[in-house]
């Protein structure tokens, strides 16, 4: 392979984080200052992203799927999409299909593997799923992105954003979290491997639990020292 090719990874990577930061701020309107320039009170795509990308490199050599493909998608799977946009029809998956040849190019990202990552990421939207999705590449972006909207991680993530879209109170995230617990059951159902059910398992029974703490020391701290 060309040595003088730009690692792919890095290059995801940056790409990312120049959407995400950029977003990030003007979703928030204002930043804090760095040595590195403005930053984002929290930049919730990034840390979503790196999320899914964690979860891809752990669950593509467990289902026997291509480890580069799994995780390229997973790095650019919303490289196109922003924060609270409202305006019209999501097309966020089309157009980060889009941008992937772009992105790839000048890299040493195997060209023949670019279909299989745009048409990974071109099905990736949603809660549920119909059906099991194929091939396994597919497959796995899908259950990476979605078991990153449950567990310990996702609590931080929407903890930390959920104030940019208007007041927020103990009660209020509490009452969310009720409503969330729902669909969390349907994340689960809908994840398509094996191994990612069973990780969904495990992440959904904590949620029960946290939530389920929560609502005792909020509305019966008390019960917390009684026999």
């Amino acid at each position: 392979m060309d040595g003088s090719l730009n690692p792919w990874r890095a290059v995801c990577e940056a790409a990312v984080r120049a959407h995400s930061e950029a977003d990030a701020i003007r979703f928030w309107k204002i930043s804090h200052a760095t040595e590195d320039g403005p930053r984002a009170l929290f930049d919730y795509r990034f840390e979503h992203t790196l999320g899914v990308v964690k979860l891809a490199r752990w669950l593509a050599p467990l289902v026997g799927a291509d480890a580069e493909i799994v995780e390229c998608s997973a790095w650019l799977h919303d490289i196109r999409k922003r924060l609270d946009d409202s305006g019209g029809a999501d097309t966020h998956a089309q157009d980060a299909a889009d941008a992937v040849d772009a992105i790839l190019e000048g890299t040493d990202f195997p060209t023949s593997k670019i279909p299989f990552v745009k048409q990974a990421i071109l099905h990736h939207v949603g809660l549920g799923l119909s059906h099991r999705l194929e091939p396994i590449e597919t497959a796995c972006l899908w259950d990476a992105d979605k078991l990153s909207k449950i567990g310990a991680a996702s609590l931080v993530h929407f903890a930390c954003i959920s104030g940019g879209f208007g007041p927020v109170d103990t009660a209020q995230i509490l009452e969310r979290g009720d409503r969330w617990l729902a669909f969390a059951r349907g994340i689960v159902d809908s994840l398509n491997t094996a191994i990612a059910r069973k990780e969904g398992e495990h992440r959904f029974h904590f949620l029960i639990h946290h939530y389920a703490q929560l609502r005792r020391e909020w509305h019966d701290p008390m019960q917390e020292s009684r026999p």
